[in-house]
């Protein structure tokens, strides 16, 4: 017999109030002599070994009461032969602290009650045993092994956190912390509510191995949240209306709900409206604003939602350029008076000239598009400039000359893996297809119209293919072949047209609904996707492009409640900030370079926690297999259910509380039908 809490052994020194109370109410007979009435003679009294019987009893039945009550506090365990292990054991304890866990239990919160069960699993656990505390936080701190002191500490300081882990993360992990310990030493536990969407089971889980999931059950279904929001045009532009693709959720299966939502755009509030959502929907609404500012821009989309507020905010960052530099690279004494005359007549846009051969090579990374309008002749220290533009982020469009003119470019498509501009072929050629998929024409149009005129053209290369991707044709003639294709080099983006820009030989410049935006559009994309928005605890690597920065001293970030320098990784030519765990809470973070602000970043919660369906104990019982024990948990006196399955014996405290309780219920049939049966037997006499 072993017991989990024998300080409480001490409570038996109370037993000895039932013994004093007996001796002082104990009464010794006296001898009282009467006269020979025949009435006295008739009285049977009671013997004075019956009522010494009856005391005795008595005082038997209220030590068992306060002894077995007792015991019950101690809780005492018979360890079974099969489960006892020797010496020290190593136990892991996973403790759940993601959002869902901050839902009501039946009585207290699920993370309080994940608490309450780890430290009573700790306590179930002899001094000299050793812990292994981890959280979904996955911390330094919690790779150590700790003295049962140490870790009730430890766990009493968890908090809730944005960080969510999988399963098969926790097993993982808890089995590396304790590597060096024989299996038959080690125990494992996850305390969580096993949400649906993160629940999972390694199928490799070692067969000396048993783990014990501790599964808690929330009370609370009800949430909505804001998933994810993204503009439905990749390229904002100003004093144009943006247009937001909000997706919601309502995560309750049995109820619908209503939502009111609203637009934060820097320090203005738009409402948007109030959405209605049947039980389990989705819906993706639409938010539309005004550009009408440049530079780096915050948007937050909001709604009012209880009790589950994490996931009722979205943060979006975006840029609207204020100024386009581009660069036109000509052979001839004058460049395109079309294309020169497009550039005069947007005010944000800036067109410099350059001849082929005066080109300064080191203002190229100054322009967010350079044009190579009908080359004669490419040098390879030209091809070699502009390979190195493209991979840094630039833009490039390239319209070649007529009749073998293309071959001129051939030393740069060669460069960069595309072949040769071959078969040059005049004729008619009449453009018929727009790709309206694609980034650079998505949202131009809200409709195709029938009477949209496409350019035609009287002569046309092939385009060069094969070796880097055929390219993705943005406008393509009647027999399929493309009239201009894009290509991606590094975080920019070559655009090549298969006929020249001269007047003569193809009327794109007479083209304005296609002309305008292709340049435009070409002008301030991006080859590498920007990212409006990242996840906490999930997404530590923020791409800034390509830039000349060498150490990580260069920047800072800051937010509303921290300031830190991030690391700094270079991959595939493009410059990545590793923010490691600096950041914690949502919002948006300015990055600098020295005191000029480089980008904003947007940082929202993980919303795999925002599926709060859970399994439940059965059902987790049935997906868990052999090397499982799931126990569930009701939010009774922690460690009661558990101490079976630790490993360490059979308790038996129930059985001494019914013991205390008869023994108090026996007392009190002694006092209550021993003498009223006494009497009735003497009156019956």
């Amino acid at each position: 017999m072993q017991f989990i809490n024998p300080q409480f052994l001490w409570g038996l020194l109370f037993l000895a109030v039932p013994i004093i109370i007996h001796l002082f109410q104990f009464r010794r007979f006296k001898k009282v002599y009467f006269s020979n009435t025949p009435f006295l003679k008739e009285i049977k009294e009671t013997s004075q070994q019956s009522r010494k019987l009856k005391h005795l009893l008595v005082l038997l039945a209220r030590l068992l009461a306060v002894a077995f009550l007792v015991f019950a506090f101690a809780q005492p365990v018979i360890p079974t032969g099969e489960k006892v292990v020797s010496g020290t054991r190593a136990v892991s304890i996973f403790v759940d602290n993601s959002f869902s866990m901050s839902s009501m239990g039946s009585e207290i919160s699920l993370i309080n009650q994940a608490k309450l069960t780890a430290q009573d699993i700790v306590r179930n656990y002899s001094e000299s045993d050793e812990f292994h505390i981890l959280t979904s936080d996955f911390e330094n701190r919690h790779q150590r092994i700790y003295n049962r002191e140490q870790a009730l500490d430890l766990i009493d300081e968890i908090q809730v956190s944005p960080s969510v882990r999988t399963t098969a993360e926790v097993i993982q992990r808890q089995q590396h912390a304790l590597r060096n310990y024989e299996p038959h030493r080690q125990a494992f536990y996850i305390i969580s509510d096993f949400q649906k969407n993160t629940t999972d089971f390694p199928q490799d889980l070692d067969t000396s191995l048993t783990v014990n999931l501790v599964h808690l059950e929330s009370v609370e279904s009800r949430n909505v949240s804001v998933d994810s929001v993204w503009f439905s045009q990749p390229i904002q532009i100003i004093n144009q209306t943006g247009e937001l693709l909000v997706q919601l959720t309502n995560h309750d299966i049995d109820n619908p709900e209503e939502v009111n939502m609203e637009l934060r755009l820097a320090e203005e509030r738009r409402p948007s409206g109030r959405i209605s959502l049947e039980a389990g929907e989705t819906v993706v609404d639409t938010v539309t604003f005004t550009i009408n500012r440049t530079g780096w821009q915050r948007a937050t989309i909001s709604i009012t939602d209880y009790p589950i507020q994490f996931d009722d905010d979205y943060h979006l960052s975006f840029h609207v350029k204020d100024n386009i530099n581009v660069l036109t690279v000509h052979s001839g004494l004058e460049s395109n008076r079309y294309l020169s005359a497009l550039f005069r007549g947007i005010p944000y846009m800036t067109e410099d000239l350059m001849r082929a051969s005066n080109i300064n090579y080191s203002a190229l990374p100054n322009y967010s598009l350079i044009v190579l309008n009908e080359l004669d002749e490419t040098t390879t220290g030209l091809a070699s400039e502009l390979q190195n533009y493209l991979n840094a982020g630039g833009n490039l469009l390239i319209f070649p000359a007529a009749g073998t003119g293309g071959q001129s470019l051939n030393v740069l498509t060669n460069e960069l893996g595309l072949g040769s501009f071959s078969d040059w072929t005049e004729g008619a050629f009449q453009v018929g297809q727009l790709n309206l998929e694609d980034p650079l024409f998505a949202g131009v149009f809200e409709e195709v119209r029938s009477d949209l005129k496409l350019p035609e053209t009287k002569g046309r290369y092939r385009l060069p293919g094969a070796t880097a991707g055929s390219g993705i044709p943005l406008l393509s003639y009647r027999d399929g072949r493309p009239f201009i294709a894009k290509y991606r080099f590094g975080g920019g983006s070559l655009f090549v047209c298969s006929s020249p820009l001269d007047i003569d030989w193809n009327n794109l410049v007479a083209n304005g609904e296609v002309f305008v935006p292709l340049l435009y559009r070409a002008a301030i994309s991006s080859g590498a996707e920007e990212r409006g928005a990242y996840t906490l605890g999930k997404d530590r690597l923020v791409s800034i492009g390509s830039t000349s920065a060498e150490s990580q001293a260069e920047f800072r970030m800051v937010g509303s409640d921290r300031e830190f320098i991030p690391g700094v990784e270079r991959r595939a030519g493009n410059v990545e900030l590793n923010v490691y765990d600096q950041v914690q809470k949502p919002g948006f973070y300015d990055v600098f370079r020295g005191d000029e602000l480089y980008r904003t970043v947007a940082f929202n919660f993980d919303r795999r926690e925002s599926e709060i369906a859970t399994y439940s104990a059965l059902e987790m019982e049935e997906l868990a297999g052999d090397h499982f024990s799931v126990i569930s948990h009701d939010g009774s006196a922690a460690g009661r259910v558990l101490l079976s399955r630790a490993g360490i014996g059979r308790e038996f405290w129930t059985w001494c509380i019914l013991i205390a309780m008869g023994a108090l219920l026996f007392e009190q049939l002694l006092l209550r039908f021993w003498n009223s049966g006494s009497r009735q037997k003497a009156v019956a006499r």
